[in-house]
């Protein structure tokens, strides 16, 4: 049975369909499974770049459903890039029916996507809804080849391990990335110079170390032919090739050698010479570290008389003789030899690694060929394995190899004896002499002849002739070389060095040329106990609260003539009651055991030596009593400003003089005074007046009976209360002190 729509129904349905849009618009993103009618067709979205879509009707329509709604017109239109921009008219639509049409091939490699909006506008101008994207995405074709970019030259180390990083290869492909119409392949087609493959590619173009046999010496430089092909090097794809630049960097893989002949002669008597040169040949790269020399004396030269080093003009080894031989003592030697870099060696030489084969030749003639796996013969070996070192020449020299690295050459130097003149033998004559010894300038105290070197005898037909004595000690006998004293030994001269004097002696041949040998004489003074101890300083300073002094003695005479010191205090002139204690072997503590009022003390003191030996009169030490302040350091301020150390008694100044002479004229003037004078009452009767009042009123009697006042002022210490104030005087040995009130520092009353 059919049924029939409603009117209220037919009304919502066609309201419904007027507002399709924003309900498309509202629910775009809703997962709900409505259906909803198209505001805009879809148009498709990929196009392939380089085919042709100019011949079809359309590749996509555009269409407002509210053409139909309205009843009206509407016009349509494109905007965005390949539209109204740049590329202008690439895509264009029909304004008419929306059909979406394309003028030209497209380019991926140009403009991967195209994002273009529809436009639909009725014909009065006014918009007919929102624009809708119209997106257009290029596909990729295979059509770029790869390209190379600039080729840096590689540069990798000789012997160099295989997967070592070399260089990478920079390479670039047009298409999509990610895409394998991008992705590529790397090969390597050609090598030169052409032999066993030594490098490989990577897939991402890193070239790398395939064989470890890389040799500079052999081959310094590679040049590589690389294949660069996209889909991952399947057939159809396109190609290109580049050329690779890799340069083989040197190492120190070749051990330096030297050539003959190993042989020289030197003068016996003869220094500062050159010996001999050995020239030295080394394969690695000239002018580097790996190929400077560096040679050294291995064995022979114990004694010091060689040294060795390398001339850097020449790179050759340079024996210099810098101590003279003697032919008796040595008539040939044999040095050691060894050379190496100025560069460590690289392993593959010390053992390290394999890959290069060290041949160390032996002994041979040749300046080529020889024996050896590819090396050559002769004293300096070779290098297998690719090329000869051929290290010959004259001489034999067995080889020997040292832990180092390096080979050691036996090098042999002949002397060559010369007729000598005499030597003095020892060169240094030493002779011990006593200090206190009695003097006697016709002792002969040594004799010290010449040598003949030749016979091993004394020394004729010379004459003895005295050199260097700083404080003429010695008389030689120029005949036979007798030493006689000139003046006493004294071991605290100042020429003496550790208690030696030296002086020399040349022994002169009486031919010609004459010929001239020198000798030293070494006197060894032995001590003599001949200086008694001394003080060091006779001025000692004692603040009043403390009771000791420290007293050092000197000695000249070296033990066991010198210290320890015996100290004692002698009585006899010694201010006080003094003790003395031991403080080191040089100084005593002398301490006093009763009050020391601030003066000057004597204080006589005995030093004795380790041997008993003093000084023939004791020795006298004035010790300074002072106050002193918080410092340590004396007050010395007396009532009368004055300071310094007080002294005992006093004298007269240039003013106490004058005074003095002015109380002699005064005592002169006197008697002269007295005769001009009147004595006697009647010579003054009339010179006496009553006084004008009445003297009762003025004089007061007071009753006072008894003693009266004493007047003289008694001998006491009378401290003064104000700080650091003191005045003193000096009766005898008594001391007295007192303010401005008190005793004067001249002995008056204040």
């Amino acid at each position: 049975m059919a049924r029939r729509m409603s009117p209220a129904v037919a009304f919502l349905f066609c309201f419904g369909l007027s507002h399709v849009f924003e309900v498309e618009a509202r629910f775009q993103n809703s997962v709900a499974l409505h259906r909803q009618k198209r505001e805009w067709i879809v148009p498709p979205q990929i196009l392939e770049e380089n085919v042709d879509y100019t011949k079809r009707e359309f590749i996509a329509k555009i269409r407002s459903d509210k053409e139909d709604v309205k009843m009206r017109n509407v016009r349509y239109s494109l905007k965005g890039i390949g539209a109204d921009q740049e590329p202008f008219n690439l895509f264009v639509v029909n304004p008419e029916n929306g059909y979406v049409t394309i003028t030209r091939f497209l380019d991926r490699e140009s403009i991967a996507q195209y994002n273009l909006s529809g436009v639909a506008t009725f014909t009065d101008g006014t918009i007919a809804e929102n624009d809708i994207g119209l997106r257009i995405k290029v596909k990729d074709q295979n059509d770029n080849p790869p390209v190379f970019g600039p080729m840096v030259p590689g540069d990798v180390n000789e012997l160099s391990l295989v997967d070592t990083a070399v260089m990478k290869i920079n390479c670039f492909d047009a298409d999509e990335v990610g895409n394998p119409n991008s992705q590529i392949k790397y090969e390597i087609v050609e090598q030169q110079p052409a032999g066993a493959q030594m490098f490989r590619v990577d897939a991402d173009g890193t070239v790398r170390v395939n064989n470890p046999k890389l040799d500079r010496e052999t081959i310094d430089q590679y040049v590589l032919l690389v294949k660069a092909s996209d889909l991952n090097g399947a057939p159809g794809g396109n190609a290109a090739t580049g050329t690779v630049t890799i340069k083989i960097n040197d190492v120190n893989d070749n051990v330096p050698t030297l050539q003959g002949p190993f042989e020289a002669s030197i003068e016996e008597n003869t220094d500062k010479v050159e010996v001999m040169r050995l020239k030295a040949s080394d394969l690695d790269l000239k002018d580097t570290d790996n190929w400077v020399t560096k040679c050294f004396i291995a064995s022979g030269n114990e004694a010091g008389y060689f040294s060795i080093h390398t001339d850097p003009k020449t790179n050759e080894a340079v024996i210099m003789l810098d101590k003279a031989v003697d032919y008796e003592d040595v008539k040939d030697l044999n040095l050691g030899i060894g050379v190496m870099n100025n560069a460590p060696f690289h392993p593959s030489v010390t053992g390290g690694q394999e890959g290069i084969n060290i041949n160390f030749g032996g002994s041979g003639d040749g300046a080529g060929g020889g024996g050896g796996g590819g090396g050559g013969g002769g004293g300096g070996g070779g290098v297998g394995g690719g090329g000869g070192a051929g290290g010959g020449g004259g001489g034999s020299a067995g080889g020997s190899w040292s832990m180092s690295g390096s080979q050691i050459y036996n090098v042999n130097v002949k002397v060559k004896n010369q007729p000598e003149g005499p030597k003095f033998m020892p060169l240094t004559k030493a002779i011990a002499i006593s200090e206190g010894k009695t003097f006697n300038s016709n002792e002969v105290i040594a004799r010290y002849p010449a040598t003949d070197t030749d016979t091993g005898k004394e020394a004729t037909n010379v004459k003895y002739v005295k050199g260097f004595d700083p404080d003429n000690w010695l008389t030689i006998d120029e005949t036979t070389g007798a030493v006689r004293m000139n003046k006493a030994p004294d071991r605290e001269s100042k020429y003496l060095v550790n208690g030696t004097y030296y002086a020399q002696i040349y022994s002169i041949t009486q031919d010609l040329p004459s010929k001239t040998a020198t000798g030293t004489i070494a006197i060894q003074v032995e001590d003599f106990n001949d200086h008694c101890p001394t003080l060091a300083s006779k001025v000692k300073t004692l603040c009043t609260e403390k009771d000791a002094v420290l007293v050092t003695a000197v000695d000249e005479d070296a033990p066991p003539n010198g210290a320890p010191f015996t100290f004692n205090v002698v009585p006899e002139g010694t201010n006080g009651k003094w003790t003395v204690e031991h403080f080191n072997d040089t100084t005593a503590i002398f301490r006093t055991h009763q009050k020391l009022w601030p003066g000057e003390y004597e204080l006589t003191v005995d030093v004795k030596d380790q041997q008993g030996l003093s000084c023939p009169e004791p020795q006298k030490i004035q010790v300074d009593v002072c106050t002193c302040t918080d410092q340590g350091a004396c007050a010395r301020t007396g009532a009368h400003g004055g300071k310094g150390a007080f002294k005992k008694g006093s004298r007269f100044g240039p003013a106490g003089i004058g005074l003095l002479f002015l109380g002699l004229l005064s005592l002169l003037l006197i008697p002269l005074l007295l005769l001009l004078c009147q004595c006697g009452a009647a010579g003054l009767a009339g010179d006496f007046t009553d006084m004008p009042y009445d003297t009762k009123e003025h004089l007061i009697s007071y009753h006072t009976e008894g003693q009266g006042e004493d007047r003289d002022v008694p001998l006491l210490n009378v401290v003064d209360r104000r700080p650091n104030f003191m005045s003193r005087d000096v009766v005898g040995d008594m001391y007295f002190t007192g303010g401005a009130g008190g005793v004067g520092g001249a002995g008056g009353v204040g």
